[in-house]
């Protein structure tokens, strides 16, 4: 696994964003996982969404393109330790995030986000990389 993509990337992704489109063209499929729970966030979106069924439907078709990576033991771990680390230096991150950003660092991925809270320094292990920032 190269690279793990947040819900920000996905929704860019699932819009047809060239940023986002022009850094897949080089990597393979396999190599890219979503998080099981960008995918809930994403369902949740398309839930409460004018278009449901479509949206639902796009959403079923990238989750049948890419990896989605469940929510294992070792990743539940890896967040305990990180929420841990992060209270005990006065960082506050929301669940979902730590948790996807644990998810990247299991899979010793880069997590691709545009989330200033993931891409702050403060979690340690995780490498990030952002799509969607300006680049000449």
């Amino acid at each position: 696994m190269k690279y793990v993509l947040d819900t920000n990337i996905v929704t860019r992704l699932l819009k047809r964003d060239e940023r986002v489109l022009r850094n897949l063209a080089d990597v393979e499929p396999s190599d890219v996982g979503i998080p099981l729970l960008v995918l809930a966030e994403l369902l949740f979106g398309a839930e409460k969404s004018e278009r449901k069924e479509q949206n639902s439907a796009r959403i079923k078709q990238m989750s049948e393109t890419f990896p989605v990576l469940p929510l294992g033991l070792a990743v539940v771990r890896r967040y305990a330790a990180e929420r841990a680390e992060l209270e005990r230096i006065g960082r506050k991150k929301s669940d979902f995030d730590l948790m996807i950003a644990c998810t990247a660092i299991e899979h010793k991925a880069t997590l691709v986000t545009h989330d200033g809270a993931l891409k702050d320094g403060a979690i340690g292990r995780l490498v990030v990389e952002d799509w969607l920032e300006f680049s000449p």
